[in-house]
C-alpha cells in the first residue's frame, strides 16, 4: 500500500494504568477477560476508520510503545503478547521498588514518533492529568489525539456508581484531548457476527470475575524496597507494578520484609484517592 494513501495511528500504553485497565476487565467488568493487544489495536482501526470514513486497510498502527518500570524476574508471557501485538517496550528501573522517570520518558516517546514518524493519531492509554500538555501540544500541531475511558455509568453494574478501583481518567487530560470515547464503545464493533476485527479480549484460567464487583484471588510479587526500621517498603507484581506496603499487613508480630522476599497479597490495583500506588493487603511471605 502506498505510504501517501495510509493513515498512521500511533498507541502509547502507559504500563501501569493498562495494567490496572486489563485487571478491571478480567475481574469486575462483566467480560471477564483480559484485554488483547491486537484486537484493541483493530478496534483503534476501526474507529479512526468510523470517524474519518477512510477505509480499514488504510487505517494503520505503525507504531506501538509500552512504557513502564521493570523488574530483574519479570513474567515472560506478557513480553510475548507485545512482541506479537508489534509493541515495541521501554523498561525503566524500578529503585526501591517505585517508578522513577516513567511519565518523562512515555512523553518523549510520543512527542519523537508523532512528530518524527510522523502519525496522524495518537491514541494516550492512560489516565494520568501530567500528559495534558502532552495532548495539547500535540493537537495544535494537528495531530487527532485520542484517550480512551473507562465511562462514569455502568448500566450492568448494580450499584449507582462504579467500584472505586475502576481506573479513572483526569478531566484535564480528557478536555486536552480530540476525542476520549469508551473503551466499551471501540470493543462493541468486534461482537458483530460479520466483524472483520480479531477480538479485543483474551480469556485467562486467572481471570474471573466477581458478581460482587470484586477482584478475587491473591496476587504475587516480590519485596524490592523496605528499609530496615521503616513502617512501609515496596511490593513488585509478577506483571511489574509497584504496590504500596504497610507494616500493618503483615501477619504475626513481622514490622518489615527483607528486600526480595517472594509474598503473596490483596487490594485493588487502582491507587486510593491522593495517593500514586496501590496497597497491598493481607501480605504473606511465599
Amino acid at each position: 500500500m502506498e505510504e501517501a494513501f495510509v493513515l498512521r495511528i500511533g498507541v502509547f500504553y502507559d504500563g501501569t494504568w493498562f495494567a490496572y485497565l486489563s485487571d478491571f476487565y478480567a475481574t469486575v467488568h462483566p467480560r471477564s477477560a483480559r484485554i488483547s493487544l491486537e484486537g484493541f489495536h483493530d478496534a483503534l482501526r476501526w474507529h479512526v476508520h468510523t470517524e474519518t470514513g477512510r477505509p480499514f486497510e488504510e487505517c494503520l498502527v505503525p507504531e506501538a510503545h509500552y512504557v513502564r518500570g521493570r523488574i530483574d524476574t519479570p513474567a515472560t508471557s506478557f513480553d510475548t503478547a507485545l512482541a506479537t501485538a508489534g509493541v515495541t517496550r521501554h523498561d525503566l528501573p524500578l529503585p526501591g521498588g517505585k517508578e522513577k522517570g516513567v511519565d518523562v520518558h512515555f512523553a518523549l516517546e510520543v512527542w519523537d514518533r508523532a512528530t518524527t514518524s510522523p502519525l496522524q493519531w495518537v491514541v494516550l492509554v492512560t489516565g494520568d492529568a501530567d500528559f495534558t500538555p502532552l495532548a495539547d501540544r500535540l493537537t495544535a500541531r494537528g495531530v487527532t489525539v485520542v484517550v480512551p475511558v473507562v465511562e462514569a455509568r455502568m448500566p450492568w453494574f448494580p450499584s449507582s456508581s462504579p467500584p472505586e478501583w475502576t481506573p479513572r481518567t483526569a478531566a484535564p487530560l480528557r478536555a486536552a484531548a480530540t476525542s476520549a470515547p469508551a473503551f466499551d464503545d471501540l470493543f462493541a464493533p468486534a461482537d458483530h457476527p460479520d466483524s472483520p476485527l480479531r477480538s479485543p479480549f483474551v480469556r485467562s484460567r486467572e481471570a474471573a470475575a466477581s458478581p460482587a464487583g470484586t477482584p478475587r484471588g491473591r496476587r504475587r510479587g516480590t519485596v524490592t524496597g523496605w528499609q530496615a526500621g521503616q513502617p512501609h517498603g515496596f511490593i513488585t507484581d509478577t506483571r511489574g507494578g509497584s504496590w504500596f506496603a504497610s507494616r500493618d499487613d503483615l501477619p504475626g508480630n513481622r514490622t518489615t520484609l527483607p528486600t526480595g522476599t517472594p509474598v503473596s497479597f490483596t487490594g485493588s490495583p487502582t491507587p486510593p484517592p491522593g495517593h500514586r500506588y496501590p496497597r497491598a493487603y493481607s501480605i504473606r511471605p511465599e
